[in-house]
C-alpha cells in the first residue's frame, strides 16, 4: 500500500540520512554508499508520488489486551477482527451494486469482494489487507471504494461531532450496522486501541474512542423496506452523482436520496436519448427506504431509488 510504503521509506530516508551526517570526511567511501542509498530512496518516493493506486488495500494494527510485546496477539481476537472487517467490505460492495441487502441470505458477490492478508506488520502487530486478485484498472476498483466507505463509517462512528455520526449511520444498512456492533464489541471486550490505514486516512482509535463508538451504535437501530407505490414527480436526476429529487403528489414535499449504482448508467442512457426524457413527468417508483433510529433523537428516513417502473398521469395512484 503506498500509504505505508511511504511511510517506511520516508522512515528509511530519515535512518540514513543520520549515519550519512556522521560518516567522517575522511571516508569517502562511507559518504558514497550512504549518498547513493539517499538518492535511491528519493527515486522509489518519486515513483510513489506518480503512483495512483486502484486496488483495495487496508493495515490493521493492534495495541492493548490482545497484543503482547510487538511480536504476537491472541489469534482467536485477530480472527475475528479480520472476519469482521471483511463482513463490513463485503456488505458494502454488494450495497453499492444493488442498492439494497436482503434482511438474511448469503450476499451476492461476495466472493468478488475477498481481501487477503498479504503481509505481517511488525513494530506495530497488525495485518495488511489488500485485494486477492488486482486487475490492472484505469479507475478504483469497487473493492477499493468500499474499503472507503467502510473507514468513513468508522471514522465518523468514533468522532466527537454527532453530525459525523449521523453521515456515518446514512451509509450502513441493517445488516452492515449488526456487523459494525462486533467489530466495536470485539475491540471493546478485550480492551485493544487499533490504527487503520488505507489510501486516503490514517487513523488511530485509542480505548475511549472505541467505548464511544460501541456505546453510539448500540443505541442505534436501522430499518431497511422497499416499496413498489412509491409516486411522484422526477424533478432532478444526476445519474454521474447518483442523485435524485422527486416531488410528492399533493404536497410541496421533496425528497431526494441516492440512485443505486447499477441503475445509474441505464439513467444516464435515458436522459441522452432524444425520443425519453424522464426528468419532469410522473413516475411509480421502486424505492428503498432506510429509517434510522437513535436513542432521544426522532427517526431520519433516507431513501434510495432503484427503479422507475412506470410513466404514469398526474393525479394517479395518490
Amino acid at each position: 500500500m503506498k500509504r505505508l510504503e511511504r511511510e517506511i521509506l520516508l522512515a528509511d530516508r530519515a535512518a540514513v540520512a543520520n549515519l550519512l551526517q556522521e560518516v567522517a570526511d575522511d571516508d569517502p567511501a562511507g559518504k558514497h554508499s550512504f549518498g547513493s542509498r539517499l538518492e535511491e530512496i528519493d527515486e522509489q518516493l518519486k515513483g510513489l508520488a506518480d503512483l495512483h493506486e486502484t486496488a483495495g488495500g487496508v493495515a490493521l494494527m493492534f495495541g492493548g489486551g490482545p497484543v503482547h510485546g510487538s511480536r504476537s496477539i491472541d489469534a482467536e481476537f485477530a480472527a475475528t477482527l479480520i472476519s469482521v472487517f471483511q463482513d463490513l467490505v463485503s456488505k458494502r460492495v454488494a450495497a453499492d451494486e444493488a442498492g439494497t441487502l436482503g434482511a438474511r441470505g448469503p450476499i451476492r458477490g461476495h466472493a468478488g469482494s475477498n481481501l487477503a492478508i498479504t503481509e505481517i506488520m511488525r513494530g506495530s502487530v497488525g495485518f495488511l489487507l489488500e485485494e486477492g486478485s488486482p486487475q490492472q484498472e484505469l479507475d478504483d476498483t469497487p473493492l477499493k471504494k468500499a474499503i472507503g466507505d467502510v473507514t468513513r463509517v468508522i471514522e465518523g462512528t468514533v468522532s466527537n461531532q454527532d453530525e459525523d455520526f449521523e453521515r456515518a449511520m446514512e451509509n450502513l444498512d441493517h445488516r452492515s450496522l449488526v456487523s459494525l456492533k462486533a467489530f466495536f464489541k470485539a475491540l471493546d471486550d478485550a480492551r485493544a486501541t487499533i490504527r487503520i490505514v488505507d489510501e486516503e486516512r490514517d487513523q488511530s482509535l485509542d480505548t475511549q474512542a472505541i467505548e464511544r463508538g460501541r456505546r453510539r451504535i448500540e443505541d442505534t437501530e436501522i430499518e431497511d423496506t422497499e416499496s413498489e407505490q412509491l409516486v411522484g414527480e422526477l424533478i432532478g436526476l444526476l445519474p454521474g452523482r447518483r442523485w435524485f429529487e422527486l416531488r410528492l403528489p399533493g404536497t410541496d414535499e421533496i425528497i431526494s436520496g441516492r440512485v443505486a449504482a447499477s441503475l445509474a448508467p441505464h439513467y444516464l442512457a435515458m436522459i441522452e436519448s432524444t425520443s425519453e426524457a424522464i426528468v419532469g413527468r410522473w413516475w411509480r417508483t421502486k424505492m428503498k427506504i432506510r429509517e434510522v433510529r437513535e436513542r432521544n433523537k426522532p427517526p431520519r428516513k433516507l431513501y434510495t431509488l432503484v427503479g422507475l417502473l412506470e410513466q404514469i398521469q398526474k393525479g394517479e395512484g395518490q
